[in-house]
C-alpha cells in the first residue's frame, strides 16, 4: 500500500486574470475560456496524482452559478475525489474575486473523469486514495453515487444498441391484415370500468392486440392495476393506493363509478392480470407509481413469474424508470411516453435505451415517424378516440395506436387500408 495518495498529495490551485480577450460580446466571460481553465486544473490534479499520463474521459458535470467579468481574478480548487480501477473523478471549484471590492463568489463546479496512460496509450491502474477529514469522505460519497450512475446510464445505452431491430421485436404482435397494433386503453375505457378484469375482458373480446394498464405499488409492495395515485375517482375508497395493502384494494368496488355499471370488480393485481393474459393477448404496462424504486424490480418479477419478457412493453412518462428496466433486462421492451415533439426523438429514446416512442397522437408527423422508423425504433400513439382522430393517424405509418374504443379504430383501419405502412 506504499503507493497509495492523500487528497492534498495531488490537490491544485490555480489563479488567473480575466482579460477583455476572455470575453463575449455581452461583456461576460465565454464559458468556454471557464471550462478550459477547469479541464487544465483538473488534469494538472489527475496527472498528479497517478505521476503518469492521463487523459480528459467526460466531463460529467459542469455548473455555471454566476457570471465572471473581465478584470475578476479566477481561482480554481482541483481534488481527486474518487478513484477505480483505471479511472478518476476529479472535483473542481471555481471562485471569482473582484480585486476592487475583494467580494468573492462561487461561480461554477465540475465533476470530471481521467484515465490513467501507459508509455504505449493503453489505461493502466490509478494509484488508490485515501480521504482523511470528513468532507473529504462526503466528497468521495458523492462521488460512488454519480460513478454508480455513470455506469448504470452507460450499460443502458450499451444494451440499447446491441438490440436488434427494436420496432421488429413489436411486429409479432400485430394482426396481419391491420395497419398497425389495436392496444385498448385501461382494457376498453370508454365502454367499461377502466383497468379492472371486466373491461379487459371487454377489450379482448372486440379483439385488441394488446390491453393497456398502469401498475402503483400497495402498502405491502405488490404491484397493483389503478391508473391514479389516488383512489377516489376510479373506486368507492378514498386516500392513497400506498395506504392499502393489496387485499384490501381487492375488496374496493373499482367499477363504482362508472356510468350504468353493472358489474363489480376489485382493484386487479398485476399478477392475477398477466396470469389472465398470457397466451390470450399482449399487455402494455404504464410505470406510474415511480417514486417508489421497488416499483421497477417488483413490476419485472411478475412478468418474469409469467414468462410473458416477450409479450410486454413497460411505458412510462418517468425515463429514469425506463433507464432502470433496461439495466435490470434486456429481454422487455420499453417506451418512453412524452408530450410535445422534441428536438431529436431519436436521442430522447438512445438515452433512456428505449425500444419506442410513445408521443401524443396530436404531436405526430409522417416526418416524425420515417425519421425514427430509420432508427429502427418503433412509434405507439396514445390515445385516439374520436373517429376524425383516427382517420389523422391511418397514414402515418405508426406501428400501435392505443384507443378508449379500440373498435373504432380497427373498423376504420380496416375499412380505409389505402396506402397505409405496416410493421416490416
Amino acid at each position: 500500500m506504499s503507493n497509495v495518495r492523500t487528497v492534498r498529495d495531488s490537490q491544485v490551485v490555480m489563479s488567473q486574470v480575466m482579460l477583455p480577450g476572455d470575453a463575449n460580446p455581452t461583456g461576460n466571460v465565454h464559458g468556454g475560456v471557464i471550462m478550459k481553465l477547469v479541464d487544465t486544473a483538473a488534469g494538472v490534479c489527475a496527472t498528479r496524482h497517478v505521476r503518469g499520463r492521463t487523459v480528459t474521459a467526460r466531463i460529467d458535470s459542469m455548473s455555471f452559478l454566476q457570471p465572471v467579468y473581465v478584470g475578476d481574478l479566477v481561482t480554481l480548487k482541483a481534488s481527486v475525489n474518487d478513484v477505480g480501477r483505471t479511472s478518476m473523478e476529479v472535483g473542481v471549484r471555481v471562485e471569482a474575486e473582484d480585486l476592487q471590492t475583494g467580494v468573492v463568489r462561487h461561480v461554477s463546479s465540475a465533476h470530471l473523469v481521467f484515465v490513467a496512460l501507459d508509455d504505449q496509450g493503453r489505461p493502466r491502474e490509478v494509484p488508490p486514495i485515501v480521504a482523511e477529514t470528513d468532507e473529504e469522505k462526503r466528497r468521495m460519497a458523492e462521488a460512488k453515487l454519480r460513478r454508480g450512475n455513470r455506469q448504470r446510464g452507460d450499460e443502458a445505452v450499451r444494451a440499447f444498441r446491441d438490440q436488434n431491430g427494436s420496432r421488429a421485436a413489436l411486429a409479432g404482435w400485430r394482426n396481419p391484415e391491420a395497419p398497425f397494433i389495436v392496444v385498448g386503453h385501461r382494457g376498453a375505457a370508454g365502454s367499461a370500468p377502466e383497468n379492472t378484469m371486466p373491461s379487459f375482458e371487454r377489450a379482448l373480446a372486440l379483439g385488441v392486440d394488446a390491453i393497456e394498464l398502469d401498475v402503483h405499488l400497495s402498502r405491502d409492495g405488490v404491484p397493483v392495476v389503478i391508473h391514479d395515485h389516488t383512489l377516489d375517482r376510479t373506486t368507492n375508497g378514498t386516500g392513497p393506493v400506498t395506504g392499502m395493502t393489496a387485499a384490501e384494494l381487492k375488496v374496493l368496488d373499482a367499477a363504482h363509478r362508472f356510468r350504468g355499471a353493472d358489474v363489480r370488480a376489485g382493484v386487479p393485481t398485476l399478477d392475477e392480470v398477466l396470469a389472465w393474459a398470457k397466451g390470450k393477448t399482449r399487455v402494455v404496462i404504464e410505470l406510474k407509481g415511480t417514486q417508489n424504486p421497488n416499483l421497477v424490480p417488483r413490476t419485472l418479477d411478475c412478468i418474469q413469474k409469467q414468462a410473458m419478457l416477450g409479450d410486454v412493453l413497460l411505458i412510462s412518462f418517468d425515463h429514469q424508470a425506463l433507464m432502470d428496466v433496461r439495466v435490470r433486462s434486456s429481454d422487455v421492451s420499453t417506451g418512453a411516453l412524452y408530450v410535445g415533439r422534441p428536438a431529436d426523438p431519436v436521442a430522447l429514446a438512445t438515452a433512456c435505451g428505449a425500444d419506442a416512442l410513445c408521443p401524443h397522437w396530436a404531436s405526430v408527423t409522417a416526418e416524425d415517424v420515417a425519421t425514427v422508423h430509420r432508427a429502427g425504433l418503433a412509434v405507439c400513439v396514445w390515445t385516439v378516440n374520436e373517429p376524425a382522430e383516427v382517420e389523422a393517424v391511418l397514414r402515418l405509418g405508426l406501428d400501435a395506436v392505443t384507443s378508449d374504443y379500440p373498435e373504432r379504430v380497427a373498423a376504420i383501419a380496416q375499412r380505409d387500408r389505402i396506402a397505409l405502412q405496416p410493421l416490416e
